[in-house]
């Protein structure tokens, strides 16, 4: 099962095309009520306030102390955009992701095949098979607000869209399932057993690839976990 995941992973990178990055002004701004623009954050509501994101006293890598809930107002999905069609082949990176990973023949609702309505796909969550394209999202497994929280905010434009699009990152959930895993970490939120020593295994290797800061608890999990994975 692992090798045909990495398989797979290594299928979608070839695959799926990563977006071009555009620095055109952000369309929408965050809760706070500003943007990210380049290395820079604008405001442009009162009561706006700067985040801690480009100040010089904050260290690399975040402390015990760091509360990453002061950061949660700065998100703006629109700097992790990743539900898009970036070849222009009139399939976003989902109904590609649903094409690539369907274990049986596809069904489309049109007849330019733009998107997908039947076939079949593993949730590897909880293990149900669906086959109703409805019925499944995609899901980061680093959650794209755990990793703004953790670090992301203060990557450049591109990494941040390269996080949210890339193949490792990415599994087709149902849908109730991912609300309820939300953006928690492994500490709070685990898959169904068959699937947890690859689901924290995955989290380590995207964290590691991307250099993201994780909190203890969810590095303690991690550890526990690949360590009874190891001994099996």
């Amino acid at each position: 099962m692992r090798n045909n995941r990495l398989l797979t992973i290594l299928m979608l990178a070839g695959l799926l095309s990563f977006p071009v990055l555009s620095f055109a002004h952000a369309g929408n701004t965050d809760q706070n009520g500003g943007h990210y623009y380049g290395n820079s954050y604008h405001c442009h509501l009162s009561g706006c306030e700067m985040p801690d994101t480009f100040n010089i006293n904050r260290s690399s890598r975040d402390s015990f102390f760091t509360n990453y809930r002061d950061r949660e107002k700065f998100f703006n999905t629109d700097d992790w955009s990743f539900e898009e069609d970036y070849d222009n082949d009139c399939q976003s990176t989902r109904q590609e992701m649903l094409v690539l990973t369907s274990r049986a023949e596809i069904k489309y609702t049109n007849p330019r095949n733009c998107v997908v309505r039947t076939g079949e796909w593993l949730d590897q969550y909880t293990g149900k098979s669906f086959n109703v394209a409805a019925q499944i999202d995609l899901d980061h497994i680093i959650p794209l607000m755990y990793a703004h929280t953790h670090g992301g905010d203060r990557w450049p434009p591109e990494k941040k869209l390269q996080f949210a699009n890339d193949p490792m990152n990415l599994l087709l959930i149902e849908k109730r399932e991912i609300k309820r895993k939300s953006e928690r970490g492994p500490d709070r939120y685990l898959p169904r057993e068959e699937f947890q020593c690859e689901y924290v295994n995955l989290w380590k290797a995207i964290a590691d690839k991307y250099d993201l800061t994780l909190e203890n608890r969810d590095k303690n999990k991690i550890t526990l976990l690949s360590r009874d994975c190891s001994s099996e």
